[in-house]
């Protein structure tokens, strides 16, 4: 890295500063070790970095940033890139490290048009008959969390999310069909949690103005890690890790291991199963760890030689009933040519088992059937599939019936091992739930 402090010169400057809460002895390789370099632990870096705090990040793959991801064949984000206004944490890195942002807020209401039963439909006039807002138009009025933090207290409401649906007057027919597209591995198994969390969170967090980062989300990510001073070490996956009285020791794939005397993990649980854990656990933290599910979402990216919808007027944007589940516009204004069919749940498994010219076919064929205007006029760019990432196994987590109460326990610090990331937020969601818990476990380490 270009600017790396290592531990001794840490040590002697949280010294001087008089602020080192941790027990530091010269057996330790580091005061804190920071397991993943997605949002979460790259924020925690950065505030330990002011705080002028020693650690050391170790991350499993060849890149930072975990699920905010600027692939670099497709040359798109393919992980989490919208933030809102409101976003406290995010916007705070934002302003620090002078990041321009896109204000994309009137671009996110665009229409869409449907291919629904072997028909291309203009648009629904019935908000109520529209299969894309099935999930949020219902015949009932759904209850309302009360506060942000309300979710994981609400145990009377946790249940399927498609039981929750036909107690809000939803058919069999429509919640089938709901879940062809639903953002959730399958309605049946999914808790209506998720979607009232979603809900609280868009009425409670307040954003009023959303933003796109200007050239992708790298620009955020390499303006974090080239601010950090301290030591980050890539191509490091985890295979253990083990608490004995007189430090952690985490060791890797590689054959090499670093001892610490307090660990942050910010490991996935769908990843943090596959590691050998010789610590304190609690019952409910075992239980999350091998069992909270995580969403199976597969993108598959294509460019517009010819704007096709100018000769059919129709949308570009799609919802369907097909294979290809729902058609999204990724750019915006006058060049916006690049789109992708995005793939949830159980769908990813068809296109997780293609090679990649396969699915380059399917693509053009279907999309030819779907959208005969787009024939001649797309180009095949890329897929990416989050389920099948081998760091994430999947693009964030959602609990099933009876995971939310596991969460107050799994969130815990197992002895002087801290769980951060996106999956142990309390309040927000996505890219600002990832911060938040960094901040959350920064308070933590600094008690």
């Amino acid at each position: 890295m270009r600017r790396r402090q290592f531990i001794s010169d840490s040590l002697i400057a949280g010294t001087v500063l008089g602020t080192v809460p941790f027990a530091c002895t010269h057996s330790f390789d580091t005061e804190v070790l920071i397991l993943g370099g997605g949002i979460s632990g790259l924020y925690l870096a950065y505030l330990l970095d002011k705080a002028g705090k020693g650690y050391i990040l170790i991350e499993g793959s060849d890149r930072f940033g975990g699920r905010m991801f600027f692939h670099p064949t497709i040359q798109q984000d393919v992980g989490g890139r919208g933030i809102g206004d409101k976003y406290k944490e995010i916007m705070s890195l934002v302003n620090d490290l002078d990041i321009d942002l896109i204000d994309i807020t009137e671009l996110t209401g665009g229409g869409r048009s449907y291919y629904v039963n072997n028909t291309l439909i203009p648009s629904f006039e019935n908000r109520a008959d529209d299969p894309a807002l099935l999930e949020f138009v219902t015949p009932e009025t759904p209850p309302d969390l009360e506060a942000l933090d309300d979710w994981y207290k609400r145990s009377d409401l946790d249940q399927s999310y498609s039981d929750y649906l036909k107690k809000l007057g939803r058919t069999d027919e429509e919640i089938a069909l709901l879940n062809i597209s639903a953002n959730y591995n399958d309605v049946y198994n999914t808790s209506c949690i998720n979607s009232l969390h979603s809900r609280a969170f868009r009425k409670f967090n307040g954003s009023k103005v959303i933003y796109n980062f200007a050239g992708g989300t790298k620009s955020l990510i390499n303006a974090i890690v080239e601010s950090l001073k301290g030591d980050l070490r890539l191509n490091k996956i985890v295979t253990s890790i083990s608490a004995k009285d007189n430090g952690i020791t985490v060791s890797c794939e590689d054959g090499t291991s670093l001892k610490a005397a307090k660990v942050v993990c910010t490991l996935p649980f769908s990843t943090l199963r596959d590691v050998d854990l010789d610590l304190s656990l609690n019952p409910k933290q075992k239980t999350a760890i091998q069992g909270l599910s995580y969403t199976a979402i597969t993108q598959i990216h294509f460019d517009a030689i010819e704007p096709y919808w100018e000769a059919d007027k129709l949308s570009p944007s799609m919802w369907t009933d097909t294979a290809l589940e729902r058609i999204m516009t990724f750019g915006f204004g006058d060049d916006n040519r690049h789109l992708v069919a995005w793939v949830n749940g159980k769908g990813t498994h068809q296109f997780d088992t293609m090679s990649d010219s396969s699915i380059a076919n399917f693509l053009l064929s279907e999309m030819k059937k779907i959208r005969p205007a787009s024939e001649g006029k797309i180009e095949y760019t890329g897929t990416h599939s989050w389920g099948q990432y081998k760091f994430n196994k999947g693009a964030y987590c959602e609990f099933n019936v009876g995971q939310s109460s596991l969460f107050e326990d799994m969130i815990k610090p197992a002895g002087n091992v801290h769980f951060a990331g996106e999956h142990t937020a309390t309040h927000s969601r996505g890219i600002e739930g990832a911060a938040e818990s960094a901040k959350r476990v920064y308070n933590e380490l600094m008690i």
